[in-house]
């Protein structure tokens, strides 16, 4: 499944006559400080693309969580949240020791798609990250597609969609032939699910670009969409284009299935690392 806990917005829905007895409570933003460590930086002292989704997944984890409805209940509740795709919108990637507010908006569905946004800013209030998830919600055994409105069990209604952009976001794939890299599932790849971290996906596309790219550049923004899990043993086949002079389009497979597919934008100025 796409992301070790859930972290998802969650489902408003309309009183009707078998609702009257239910009291549906607007779920407040979540936020909280964290600062960055040593770990979570890569080798311009910045922090990683893969721990900025790390960052966003967890933060959608304790959020659900203080509402009291914990991964295992919803397993229990025949009902998990799948990863569909991720957009990153990056001013700046924050720098090591550096302190963060986490901001993290839970917002109401469009079709099947539920919507979470979650915010880097500094201590000055400068906003530095933007993420929007994209999710499912799914069957854990089947992993059949649910309404939305099997969520409406927990009584929570979340924030208004004010023309978010995740739901509609594509990647088109190139034209050109680009390089072929082959990359073998391991053990470290894995989250508790046992299938690819959706954070892990953000290191396997880096590791296919230039390092002077992710050295001497900015990351300006991160696109993916995921398509088939991939687990322990398989061979994700990557091909990796150019499109401009700024950015790559990885796309990966896994036998004859599409695995995910990834957009990555860079400054077109050098930055000093």
């Amino acid at each position: 499944m796409w992301g070790a806990t859930p972290g998802p917005p969650f489902q408003a829905a309309p009183a009707s006559r078998n609702d009257e007895r239910r009291a549906y409570r607007l779920i407040r933003e979540f936020e909280k400080w964290i600062e960055v460590t040593e770990p979570e930086c890569d080798l311009t002292h910045r922090m990683s693309l893969s721990n900025i989704m790390r960052h966003t997944q967890q933060m959608g984890s304790d959020h659900i969580a203080r509402e009291g409805i914990t991964y295992e209940r919803m397993q229990r509740d025949g009902m998990v949240f799948l990863v569909n795709k991720m957009l990153i919108t990056i001013k700046r990637r924050p720098i090591y020791a550096e302190r963060l507010r986490l901001i993290t908006v839970p917002r109401a569905p469009k079709g099947a798609q539920f919507i979470r946004d979650t915010y880097f800013d500094t201590k000055q209030g400068e906003r530095l990250v933007e993420t929007s998830i994209s999710w499912i919600l799914a069957d854990p055994c089947t992993h059949r597609i649910l309404r939305p409105a099997a969520f409406d069990i927990y009584g929570l209604e979340m924030f208004p969609n004010d023309g978010e952009y995740i739901t509609a976001y594509r990647i088109k794939k190139p034209d050109a032939a680009g390089v072929r890299h082959m990359r073998q599932i391991k053990y470290s790849d894995l989250d508790s699910n046992s299938h690819v971290n959706n954070a892990v996906y953000a290191d396997i596309v880096c590791d296919t670009l230039p390092l002077d790219w992710l050295v001497e550049r900015e990351i300006e923004r991160f696109g993916i969409v995921y398509q088939k899990e991939a687990v322990t043993g398989q061979v994700i086949e990557l091909d990796t284009v150019q499109i401009s002079q700024c950015a790559y389009y990885v796309g990966g497979m896994v036998g004859d299935g599409r695995c995910f597919e990834a957009e990555i934008n860079f400054t077109e100025k050098l930055q000093n690392p």
